[in-house]
């Protein structure tokens, strides 16, 4: 069924058709919380995120634009997944808390969504198979020997891929005048 259908069903509260999507993406959104929770948590963790995911889904289904489903799903997710992390006192990784920005008013917030928008720039600008060793790793949480696996290359061949998309995007953000405020960098 086209995903404009079952959005439009959904925001008038048609419960099979949160059903079609749970039994649709179900499985997109365990993998995205399974690679962000565990081995801390529990797989009854896992459970619960998605669960919470597919209510916030049912709760705030008049704000997912048509085709952009599987994504809100994701962003939902790792959210999600990562408050779970958060409610059990868990740290984030390093390169999440990176990501985090504290905006305390209007121009922040500027700058951090245009942070942000340069980001996605960079990643979108990354050639094959790198793009995609990028956005698995960073944004799918698959781990290296999966993405090795999945995608037919060595290991080490995707460490070095995460390398040198480290090494490009951040020669794209210092090329547009984000970067380092010392000479760490």
């Amino acid at each position: 069924m086209r995903e404009a259908v079952l959005l439009s069903r959904l925001q008038k509260g048609d419960s099979r058709a949160l059903n079609t999507i749970m039994a649709q993406y179900g499985p997109y959104v365990q993998t995205i919380a399974t690679n962000i929770t565990i081995p801390p948590l529990q797989p009854e963790d896992v459970e619960e995120v998605a669960s919470d995911v597919f209510l916030a889904l049912w709760n705030n289904a008049g704000t997912v634009e048509e085709g952009k489903l599987k994504a809100w799903l994701a962003a939902v997710t790792r959210n999600t997944a990562k408050n779970k992390l958060r409610s059990h006192h868990l740290a984030l990784p390093l390169e999440d808390d990176y990501f985090i920005l504290d905006v305390p008013d209007v121009e922040d917030e500027l700058l951090a969504q245009e942070l942000k928008k340069l980001t996605r720039e960079a990643v979108s600008s990354l050639p094959e198979p790198e793009h995609s060793i990028f956005v698995r790793y960073y944004f799918l949480y698959q781990k290296i020997s999966e993405i090795a696996e999945a995608m037919d290359i060595n290991a080490s061949t995707v460490r070095t891929k995460l390398l040198r998309g480290r090494e490009k995007l951040k020669a794209y953000l210092l090329e547009r005048g984000y970067g380092c405020e010392d000479s760490s960098c």
